[in-house]
Formats: structure tokens, C-alpha cells, sequence
């Protein structure tokens, strides 16, 4: 049972905190209402401040329509954008780290690589563009992975058909992510020397 929430400004205290804090968290299946709403709220913190928004990618999963709307609004803002990713990050929502400044992710996040699904009905006349524009849309999102990765198109392709799955170490030797952050041990105090 997939579910999608998005933090937007309301009533709940918070959500309102979270907006507050420039924060924007999307998860679950993202359907095309998700993406409206969170391209409308990503366009109010872009014009409410020139702090940086942050982006949580949490159990993130879209369709190629809808990563590419998120992917658009992102490249219009003019404020800095930092993605953190908890859980999987999985099909055309992994493009969306390709618009940010800063990417981290927890240690037990997983990105996966795949096509997206898509369904085409109607005319073959109409059917034919459908699949002609899908295939455009592809090949435009594997080429922001292959910009942002530094691998060749064709890399990022074949791995999306493979339905590769990274760890949050490998996607960061992959070249997906900047940082994997969270592991609490790095950071705590050693305990003194008994002898």
C-alpha cells in the first residue's frame, strides 16, 4: 500500500513547523496532485526567502511526468536546494537529485535505478507520439543522470535496464549523491582510557 504525503503550509503544527524551516518532504508513489502541490510549495519558499530549501526524499517513487514537473520547478528556483534521501529513492524520482547543490543520504538509504513505467492507450497515431515523447522525456532524464554522475548516457541507460540498486556508499561512489551522513558512532565521544 503506497501512500503520498507532502509537507505544504495547513493547519497541522508540523507541518507548519517544517514549512517554517524551509523544509519540503515528498513520499510514496508521487502522483501528478503530490507534484502540483509540491511544485506550488517549492515556488512560494522560493519567493518567501533566499535561504536554501531543503528537499527530504523519503520512500520516493514517480513516474517519468512527474519527475520531470519536480525537475523543472527545481531549475527555476533561484535559492539553493540540498536533498536529503531516507529509504529508497526509486525510478524518475532518483533525477531529482540532479537539480539540488547538496546531496546526502542516510547510511541505509537505497537508490534505484530503473525505467520508468509508462501506459499508453488510444489511437496508434496517438499511441506512436506518446511513445515518441516518452522516449524524449528518457532520454533527457538519462542525460541529467549522466551530466550529474559523470558517466556516459548509455552507462546510466543500461543500468536503469538492469534496475541497479545502490547502497548509499555506492551511489555516492556512483556519483549520485555528495555525502552519506547519519552514522551517530562517527560522532560520538570516545569513552577515556582506563589504564
Amino acid at each position: 500500500a503506497q501512500y503520498t504525503s507532502l509537507v505544504a503550509p495547513g493547519s497541522d503544527w508540523l507541518t507548519e513547523r517544517l514549512f517554517d524551516q524551509r523544509i519540503v518532504r515528498l513520499t510514496g508513489r508521487l502522483g501528478h496532485d503530490a507534484a502540483n502541490r509540491a511544485a506550488a510549495t517549492l515556488a512560494l519558499l522560493d519567493a518567501s526567502g533566499d535561504d536554501p530549501v531543503q528537499l527530504w526524499l523519503h520512500d520516493v517513487d514517480a513516474d517519468l511526468d512527474t519527475a520531470t514537473t519536480l525537475l523543472d520547478t527545481l531549475d527555476l528556483m533561484g535559492v539553493p536546494i540540498r536533498v536529503s534521501c531516507l529509504g529508497a529513492v526509486t525510478g524518475a524520482a532518483v533525477a531529482l537529485l540532479a537539480a539540488a547543490d547538496r546531496r546526502t543520504a542516510a547510511p541505509h538509504a537505497t537508490f534505484h535505478l530503473r525505467e520508468p513505467r509508462t501506459a499508453c492507450d488510444g489511437p496508434a497515431a496517438t499511441v506512436d507520439a506518446q511513445v515518441d515523447r516518452y522516449r524524449q522525456q528518457l532520454q533527457a532524464l538519462q542525460q541529467r543522470l549522466a551530466d550529474l554522475c559523470r558517466h556516459p548516457i548509455d552507462e546510466i541507460a543500461q543500468d536503469m535496464r538492469a534496475h541497479r540498486i545502490l547502497t548509499a556508499e555506492q551511489a555516492r561512489d556512483y556519483g549520485l549523491i555528495d555525502a552519506v551522513g547519519g552514522d551517530r558512532r562517527l560522532h560520538a565521544p570516545r569513552p577515556p582510557d582506563r589504564g
